[in-house]
């Protein structure tokens, strides 16, 4: 070094290098933000997702129930299953032919 005003060389190479590698970075840390929070958006719905499933799977499992407990309750009150009158069946008419109508 001749002066006490210049600065050593290996000193202002390595400023500029680590600037370099600073700058360099920018472009991969923003990619790898828009990564991270498309992951995290993608958990979220696949979490969202889970829940709607369970809560499809207890309001099928609740209207089973209740189907089944009206079908087998026998009220004088409520018309069901096992109280409603059951329609006269037909006997099949058949022709001369042996043709059912």
């Amino acid at each position: 070094m001749s002066s006490q005003s210049e600065v050593d060389e290996q000193i202002t190479d390595s400023v500029t290098q680590t600037n370099t590698s600073v700058i360099a970075n920018g472009p991969a840390m923003g990619a790898m933000q828009s990564y991270l929070s498309q992951a995290q958006a993608q958990g979220i719905l696949f979490a969202n997702m889970v829940n709607e499933q369970q809560q499809q799977s207890v309001a099928s499992l609740a209207t089973t129930m209740e189907c089944a407990k009206a079908t087998l309750s026998v009220q004088d009150s409520k018309p069901n299953f096992f109280t409603q009158p059951q329609p006269a069946r037909r006997r099949p008419h058949s022709d001369s032919n042996n043709n059912p109508t």
